[in-house]
């Protein structure tokens, strides 16, 4: 388990999707005036949800504040949106949301928080992010103390960068000339993270760029043309939700991998590492109740993860005629036979 330490287009009204309202408690479009304060008709306080895909940082959320004894309803109402894989329409949605006063906004992922800062700066803005450095990017103004309405999760950038490029030249060790695959909405701290990392281990790197997820199938076999020896897949909420599909890849190319994420290793790719992402949303939970209880976004110390897990899948590495060394076995969190 995870331990811790203290410029875009407005959407057409089409992107407001199905699973904008999700759920009986999520609210409809017109279910709170853009005058109401930040609490419904009801006196019971608004939780703005924006994600860039997925619907999973909900139910998460959900059951992070049920475990800090909030009642759907009755302590808590949300409201939803996700831009379902096309970050284009974040900004759009994040003003919509910003438009709702909720007594708090919670952000998944940097695209999701970019828009989220743009549409508002009053709002207290609690974010799980794993790409982007708060303090380089100006998000906030110390660690401890963030000063601004952004507060949540984030990650060391070039030290889990890394612990990526370490294991791989543990698993991989012939490995010259290394795929990247890069979120451009991500922004730029994580790649250039990853490319230190790989030029102090000596890595021949390339950049593989997606902005959304059309681009994945054309960057991925463009990639493949370059005849690379492995692949790391930085953090992305859209590479998460292709965990499966991206190890499918893997297994058709032949192609070592790496990613934060445990679900590819699970899927046939050949490792993972990184913070437990469910664990996130459950302590982001912890931070939207204490702002529910008064406190301020300003003042609450972020948090960033101290261990991770490592998930290797052991008939990946035979299918690659890779010999997984019994010291990288046994520090392994999960071994997938």
């Amino acid at each position: 388990m995870t331990r811790y330490a203290a410029s875009r287009r407005a959407p057409h009204v089409a992107a407001l999707r199905r699973r904008d309202l999700l759920g009986v408690a999520v609210l409809a479009l017109t279910g709170v005036p853009r005058a109401q304060a930040q609490v419904g008709s009801s006196g019971v306080p608004l939780v703005a949800v924006l994600v860039s895909t997925g619907v999973h940082p909900l139910d998460y959320l959900r059951q992070g504040l049920r475990a800090q004894g909030l009642v759907e309803g009755e302590s808590v109402n949300f409201a939803f949106r996700s831009a379902d894989g096309n970050p284009r329409d974040l900004p759009g949605l994040a003003r919509h949301l910003a438009g709702l006063r909720p007594a708090v906004l919670f952000c998944a992922g940097p695209a999701a928080l970019d828009a989220a800062v743009h549409a508002t700066s009053s709002v207290p803005i609690v974010a799980l992010d794993l790409e982007t450095d708060p303090l380089r990017s100006g998000l906030v103004r110390s660690i401890q103390q963030p000063r601004t309405n952004v507060t949540g999760l984030f990650l060391d950038q070039p030290t889990i960068a890394g612990s990526w490029f370490e294991l791989l030249r543990q698993a991989v060790p012939k490995a010259q000339r290394v795929n990247l695959l890069w979120d451009a909405s991500t922004g730029p701290w994580q790649l250039a993270a990853a490319k230190a990392a790989a030029q102090k281990l000596q890595f021949d790197v390339d950049t593989l760029v997606v902005r959304d997820e059309s681009e994945f199938a054309q960057e991925l076999a463009d990639g493949m043309s370059r005849r690379p020896d492995a692949l790391v897949l930085l953090s992305s909420p859209l590479v998460r939700a292709r965990s499966q599909q991206m190890a499918a890849f893997c297994v058709r190319q032949r192609l070592p991998a790496i990613s934060p994420f445990g679900e590819f290793a699970q899927a046939g790719g050949l490792m993972a590492y990184g913070p437990d992402v469910k664990d996130f949303y459950l302590r982001a939970a912890v931070f939207v109740d204490k702002i529910l209880k008064g406190a301020r976004a300003g003042d609450l110390a972020l948090a960033m993860p101290t261990t991770f897990r490592l998930v290797l899948n052991q008939g990946a590495a035979d299918k690659l005629g890779l010999p997984l060394l019994p010291a990288l076995l046994g520090r392994a969190d999960e071994v997938v036979r």
